[in-house]
């Protein structure tokens, strides 16, 4: 099966697993904003977004490790997945030890049950998919994401609509179609044979894979602060409700990240054949361009008809959330173009500058929330969290070709990334005629992209999928 072909069959898969849930995700929205306060939705995002900023600490993120060793065709899988589990129940037991603390937070307190509960959950399923994924059981993942999703929207119903359980429903139903999820990978991957196959652990497949995730953890960190702390300062300085109103403005850009996040899952598998070679180099190159073309033009599309999709989707109190997307979105691409040359830097194995390049973004954010928060608000945060990936996006351009030198044509990228900018300031200047504005600019951003795009329409339909 050739390179490309590869690519675009996992690619499917992945988005018959993936798709639906991060779509229930968006999709959702204006259930959830009508079942729950803007407080309780503050609330229950705060909790998970505690839970994923803890679980990089404690599991040193060593499923990154397992799906990146399983990838090389001559390791021993057995004690790949081996070592990573028996580190993830360390991990439980530390995250178990510390999370007393949380009484110390007045708001989240009684939650605390949940919170345990929620983050074994999160750890366990989160280790069988990365495991999953590294094996290249991509079509049973797949199902896992369809299981989950279904299970998910069933109890989410019955817990908001019908019991009318708040907070702890909405949790209670993500828990459950993540636990059903984890049952079915676990027994159509085998994977407790991986587990209890191995009588002893090998150290040296230890040593190398904490390794290689340990400078992954201050990564996750950062980037849990570019993705996460604002939320907390919004919280601080404008309240719960108003972080209720921040948190469902994220889901507008769920719009460009769900179709991305599916395609970076297939290529992580992808970027590790032959790398180092002329050919992978050209191969990331050709990948790269058509990514960032579709990337570029969703972005602008987005943001042409975002108030469309604000009138749709946010009901009450929640409308005001319109006022932070725009940013948002435009921020998200950046996170995504990120994390496609982050690929570079894993599939090398060379994992201490991700940290470096996230790092210095996370500290412009913080800095710039701190001075925008107070002054404009939840707007504020959106606008730090933009331009901190934008510093992200622009240092890894530049960093990575030290490692692989990619063909691309950075002016561009940048003189269309000022289109973007400038299609946000038409929209917040509310102009008279501005949607005609707006239509313009996204003809404008089609037009010098058209060669890449038609040359990407080409490269799916060349795709055949065979068994």
């Amino acid at each position: 099966m050739g390179r490309y072909e590869k690519l675009g069959k996992n690619t499917v898969l992945f988005m018959i697993g993936s798709f639906g849930q991060k779509l229930l995700a968006f999709v959702f929205v204006p259930f959830y904003t009508s079942v729950l306060t803007t407080a309780e939705y503050g609330i229950s995002d705060l909790i998970v977004t505690i839970v994923t900023m803890l679980w990089p600490v404690f599991t040193v993120l060593i499923n990154e490790a397992v799906m990146r060793f399983c990838l090389d065709q001559n390791e021993d899988k057995a004690q790949i997945v081996s070592v990573g589990f028996w580190l993830n129940v360390i991990g439980l037991a530390a995250m178990l030890l510390f999370s007393p603390l949380l009484f110390l937070v007045e708001t989240l307190k009684e939650y605390y049950l949940f919170f345990v509960l929620y983050y074994c959950i999160y750890a366990v399923n989160s280790f069988l998919s990365y495991a999953a994924r590294g094996l290249e059981k991509v079509k049973e993942f797949a199902f896992g994401g369809i299981v989950n999703t279904a299970v998910t929207i069933l109890f989410n119903i019955l817990f908001l609509l019908v019991f009318r359980f708040g907070v702890k429903g909405y949790l209670t139903g993500y828990m459950i179609g993540m636990g059903a999820a984890s049952v079915w990978l676990l027994i159509r991957t085998e994977m407790y044979r991986y587990i209890f196959s191995i009588k002893k652990l090998d150290r040296q497949y230890a040593k190398e894979m904490v390794r290689y995730s340990i400078p992954l953890i201050p990564n996750s960190i950062s980037w849990w602060i570019n993705n996460s702390s604002d939320k907390f300062l919004v919280t601080y300085f404008c309240g719960v409700a108003v972080n209720g109103i921040y948190s469902v403005a994220y889901k507008i850009p769920s719009l460009l990240s769900v179709v991305s996040g599916v395609f970076m899952n297939a290529w992580q598998i992808s970027a590790v054949e032959n790398f180092g070679s002329e050919e992978s180099r050209k191969f990331f190159s050709e990948i790269y361009r058509k990514y960032a073309a579709l990337n570029i033009v969703c972005v602008s599309a987005i943001t042409c008809f975002i108030q469309i999709i604000c009138r749709i989707l946010f009901l009450k109190d929640f409308y005001e959330a319109y006022l932070m997307a725009p940013f948002l979105v435009l921020g998200v691409s950046f996170q995504m173009m990120s994390a496609f040359l982050g690929t570079i830097y894993t599939a090398a194995k060379k994992t201490s500058m991700i940290f470096y390049t996230t790092l210095a973004s996370a500290v412009a954010n913080v800095g710039m929330n701190l001075i925008f928060i107070p002054v404009f608000g939840a707007v504020g945060a959106a606008m730090a969290t933009c331009i901190s990936y934008f510093i992200n996006w622009l240092l890894r351009v530049v960093n990575s070709r030290k490692i692989m030198k990619l063909d691309t044509n950075l002016k561009k990228d940048i003189f269309l990334y000022g289109i973007l900018t400038i299609q946000i300031v038409v929209w917040l200047l509310d102009l008279r005629g501005q949607f005609l504005y707006e239509i313009f600019l996204l003809l404008l951003v089609i037009v010098f992209q058209t060669g890449e795009i038609r040359d990407a329409v080409r490269m799916i339909l060349r795709v055949k999928f065979k068994r």
